[in-house]
């Protein structure tokens, strides 16, 4: 194991974002590091509904064009057969039928998804907003604009109304509204679209003429669409209450290629697949039931708190499942507990959580012969620090790190990763798993590991060559006027600093490793 002298490792003990597990074949931009709604742009992109704008670059933050949004969802509706569309004419006076997406322009217009500006022009390169977005996926969705009252004047407050119903802001940083909607923004409204049900008219323009006066059958309530067949649910299961129909999403309809997976991570956590045409496109959190969240220690009080009496009092199985770094198996890792150790007056530390350290708690409501049960699923996942102890070996595709902090109670050929903080261990990471192509000796990282292997592995903040104005072990450290707290998992050689003391310990230089607040691991 690698000497630490002159590394100071100590994590901020802040907020992490632990929202991307792994991802395989999602879309690499040169401007990954700008696009907040990865999910919805990696599925977008698989799926051909949305591309880049060219040099490696999606260019997350430009605004979408009214004529880029019917692109969009013309191909969200027929795939790759709206590349055979054609026009021989226009009804607008500014969409030439030579256009680019004149086509698509005219299909969305068929279909009473986009208008003009009541003035014969489309205005084909004028900006969109959320609210005009919005009302182009609901009636994609089978929502009818005159009985839905999406035009005419208010016609944004049933617009936002419905399409809040619906989730079409679901995981957007701001609400839809008369501000432009950027590219990013519309993956991520359009990927709501597709996890939603489609809805239809019954008898919609139905009528009949007694005696002269037209009777309206017409109904002006929309349904949802359903089948009752169980195996065309590739997006969603969701039944209508008290019914064993199943509604049927837009990804089913439309993108029959497209597959959502629900499952657990590796860490226990809920999450899901998307898959297209039947390759992986990643791994995400599914944080739908997450309902609390910690990074220093954690007691039975807390969590009693945080969950509930209620819930506490109605568990599903009358268990807790508790896991730590991947294992929940208490005879494995001695500091998973049970929920008997959560109560209301627990006052001791759980899970061995400290600063630094993750806690997350899920509950999920489980019905059961008519009575509502909760599932509770409680996950810590330790941050630690690894330095690598060589280049990337291209002939193995690996590259080996030492993670401190971190014991391997089994075998090299038979992993199992244990956090105990007297110990260090070194850890193979694959390039199938990850890209570790550019990996060179003493590259330090923050990992998490899980299932006997690193889960994530990202370049750390580092306070590089910094002058230790005062070090507190355990507690705290001060560089250059500023006071970072000692994580659970900080790692720093004792030996070097026994040479030192409170008047010569800047006589030398360290490196500081923080955690970032808004880190995605």
């Amino acid at each position: 194991m690698r000497n630490l002298k002159k590394v100071l490792a100590l994590v901020l003990a802040l907020v992490m974002s632990l929202s991307l597990v792994t991802i395989a074949n999602a879309a690499d931009f040169s401007d990954n590091a700008d696009i907040d709604y990865s999910e919805a742009v990696d599925v977008m992109v698989a799926a051909g509904i949305i591309d880049g704008v060219g040099n490696n670059s999606f260019d997350p933050n430009g605004t979408l064009t009214r004529e880029q949004a019917a692109k969009l969802i013309t191909y969200m509706l027929l795939g790759e057969n709206s590349e055979k569309l054609g026009v021989e004419g226009t009804s607008f006076n500014d969409v030439a039928a030579t256009r680019w997406s004149a086509p698509a322009i005219e299909y969305c217009a068929s279909l009473g998804i986009i208008d003009g500006a009541g003035d014969g022009n489309f205005y084909p390169a004028g900006k969109l907003t959320g609210f005009a977005f919005a009302k182009m996926l609901l009636t994609a969705l089978g929502y009818d604009s005159q009985i839905e009252k999406f035009v005419g004047a208010g016609w944004t407050i049933p617009v936002a109304t419905i399409g809040m119903e619906v989730g079409l802001d679901s995981g957007l940083g701001r609400a839809f509204g008369n501000a432009e909607i950027s590219r990013q923004e519309a993956a991520q409204m359009a990927l709501n679209a597709i996890k939603a049900p489609l809805v239809q008219y019954p008898n919609k323009g139905n009528s009949v003429s007694v005696n002269g006066v037209v009777v309206d059958f017409t109904s002006q309530q929309y349904e949802y669409i359903t089948t009752t067949i169980a195996r065309q649910q590739t997006i969603s299961d969701q039944k209508l209450s008290n019914s064993d129909d199943y509604t049927i999403e837009f990804g089913e309809k439309y993108l029959p290629k497209l597959e959502l997976r629900r499952e657990t991570d590796a860490f226990g956590r809920p999450a899901y697949t998307w898959a297209y045409d039947k390759k992986e496109i990643g791994n995400y959190l599914d944080d739908t039931d997450l309902v609390a969240e910690f990074t220093t220690k954690v007691t039975g009080k807390d969590l009693y708190d945080a969950i509930t009496k209620n819930v506490m009092e109605h568990l599903y199985g009358d268990v807790v499942t508790v896991t730590i770094d991947g294992e929940d198996n208490h005879a494995k890792n001695s500091a998973v507990f049970t929920e008997d150790d959560i109560t209301r007056t627990g006052t001791d530390t759980l899970g061995a959580t400290e600063k630094g350290v993750l806690t997350q708690v899920f509950v999920r409501n489980v019905n059961n012969n008519d009575k509502t049960l909760y599932d509770v699923d409680i996950v810590i996942i330790n941050t630690y620090l690894a330095i690598a102890s060589e280049d990337y070996d291209s002939k193995n595709g690996e590259v080996d790190l030492d993670v401190y902090g971190l014991h391997n109670k089994e075998s090299k050929s038979s992993l199992e990763f244990i956090k105990d903080e007297t110990k260090d261990t070194t850890a193979t990471v694959e390039d199938e798993n990850m890209d570790v192509s550019d990996v060179k000796e003493n590259d330090m990282f923050l990992v998490t590991v899980a299932a006997g292997k690193v889960q994530t592995m990202v370049a750390p903040e580092v306070v590089a060559d910094a002058t230790i104005d005062s070090f507190k072990k355990g507690k705290d450290v001060t560089v250059e006027g500023k006071t970072y707290e000692y994580a659970d998992t900080a790692k720093y050689d004792e030996e070097v600093l026994k040479q030192y003391s409170n008047t010569n310990l800047k006589d030398t230089t360290y490196n500081v490793i923080l955690v970032n607040a808004n880190l995605k691991l």
